[in-house]
């Protein structure tokens, strides 16, 4: 098959000479993906993130934001080259596993693909419990009832991976360490630790006394944490107690008691136009001067 000639994006250019632990974000919208003039400067794709120390590429969830990711892959000498991609769940309900059928590379018989998240037993539709591992939920949602072309078709060589949330593994020279989140069948922080440098990714996650004080001590001593903030305080006491996310004012009593430098704002509410968006921003920063609303694309290196 022959790809569109793309010019090498700025990512594309800088990651493969980059010996710092470089991050992107390439879809940081919640529960849905959203379009429209009012959600422009923050963006409308769902959760992807990803993460490059030197030659390694690892893969925060697939998000509708991984197809974008996918294309940029695509612009650098991986078609021409190959080469492995290690790809992280934190869960998968829809807005993070939607966007992986039109993830371009895993098409391609030169990569390998290295497939990580959790096996859960949850109940079936007939009441009996079922045994869903990351490859099976990745299978059904490419079933043909619901899309035309099956995860056989994509010609990567794919590895699944079982993590815990107390597993604790090495991808190239990062350190990666998991952690258990509070939400709906439950979800996964990953903290990576490479070159002296520490990122912690934590989305979907309803907070509670227990959780931000054992989520700081996971944080402990971190350069940037992401976290969810798709409501805020007057939001989740509102109506959305239980809906399983969190708010900014919970994440920066996360970085205060783990000594975290940054806060970054990630799982926007599909509602929240870039306006409020905005005024979360100046609000959070009040409190923590050095928190940032993430928009999607945006990226930076420690």
């Amino acid at each position: 098959m022959d790809w569109p000639a793309f010019s090498l994006s700025p990512l594309a250019n800088d990651i493969r000479k980059s010996v710092s632990l470089k991050i992107k974000y390439y879809g940081v919208r919640g529960s849905l993906p959203t379009s429209g003039g009012e959600f422009t400067r923050f963006g409308g794709n769902t959760t992807c993130c990803y993460v490059q120390y030197k030659d390694t590429k690892i893969v925060i969830d697939a998000g509708t934001g991984i197809r974008i990711l996918g294309l940029d892959l695509m612009r650098s000498e991986l078609p021409k080259t190959g080469g492995r991609i290690h790809m992280l769940f934190t869960h998968t309900h829809w807005d993070h596993i939607q966007g992986f059928p039109f993830f371009v590379p895993a098409f391609l018989p030169n990569v390998t693909l290295d497939v990580y998240g959790q096996t859960k037993t949850v109940p079936g539709l007939d009441g009996e419990d079922e045994v869903w591992t990351i490859e099976k939920a990745l299978k059904m949602q490419q079933h043909f009832i619901y899309f035309p072309v099956g995860t056989k078709y994509m010609s990567s060589n794919k590895t699944f991976h079982e993590i815990t949330p107390e597993s604790k593994f090495r991808i190239g020279e990062v350190d990666v360490s998991c952690f258990s989140l509070h939400h709906p069948n439950a979800t996964l922080a990953f903290r990576f630790d490479a070159g002296g440098k520490s990122f912690v990714f934590s989305t979907d996650v309803e907070h509670n006394a227990e959780m931000i004080e054992k989520l700081a001590g996971f944080c402990k001593g971190a350069d940037v944490l992401a976290y969810d903030c798709q409501y805020t305080t007057a939001e989740y006491d509102a109506g959305k107690i239980g809906w399983g996310h969190s708010t900014y004012e919970h994440g920066i009593q996360i970085c205060k008691g783990g000594g975290v430098k940054s806060l970054h704002m990630i799982h926007h509410d599909p509602l929240h136009s870039d306006n409020t968006l905005d005024q979360m921003q100046v609000d959070a920063k009040k409190i923590f001067p050095t928190t940032e609303m993430i928009p999607e694309g945006f990226e930076f290196s420690l």
